[in-house]
């Protein structure tokens, strides 16, 4: 009775994988691929850039900072350095509020969004993973042409 019931247990979890390959093609083609449902990050920016190794990183200036340093700022201070020369009193950015250090691996996720006259721009985000003082990693898709410049008053009168 149990070799039964071990056998059908069998069958129904193989049969269960056959489906489940077969449910994700690759687009253009019969052949199964698996892919998470979970990373559909939108449309893909062409002035959009990620880098994954602190040794690749271009800066203008930045270093990193001691251990101990808080790693908001070491953040907030990176933007600032990567957007240099794109920064002005119109186009600036925020840090979210949904920033998070990670407690399996110490890692400080931060999150910025670019602000055009007050507006957060849709998809205009910088990622920065921040470690021990250190940027291990960050992702731009900050708009490179910033909107126009307006003063609400001047527009009301």
């Amino acid at each position: 009775m149990r070799g039964l019931i071990s056998v059908t247990l069998i069958a129904a979890g193989l049969a269960g994988s056959a489906i489940a390959w077969h449910a994700f093609p690759i687009h253009g083609s019969d052949s199964p691929v698996r892919r998470r449902k979970s990373l559909g990050f939108g449309p893909v920016h062409p002035h959009a850039v990620f880098h994954s190794s602190p040794y690749q990183i271009p800066t203008n200036g930045f270093l990193p900072f001691g251990a101990d340093s808080d790693p908001i700022e070491v953040a907030r201070l990176f933007v600032e350095d990567h957007l240099n020369g794109r920064l002005t009193p119109e186009n600036t950015f925020t840090i979210r509020k949904d920033s998070y250090t990670d407690k399996n691996t110490g890692v400080t996720h931060v999150y910025a969004r670019q602000v055009v006259n007050g507006i957060e721009v849709a998809d205009g985000d910088i990622n920065v993973n921040v470690k021990d003082g250190m940027v291990l990693s960050y992702g731009d898709s900050v708009s490179p042409i910033p909107g126009p410049s307006y003063n609400l008053e001047d527009s009301c009168s």
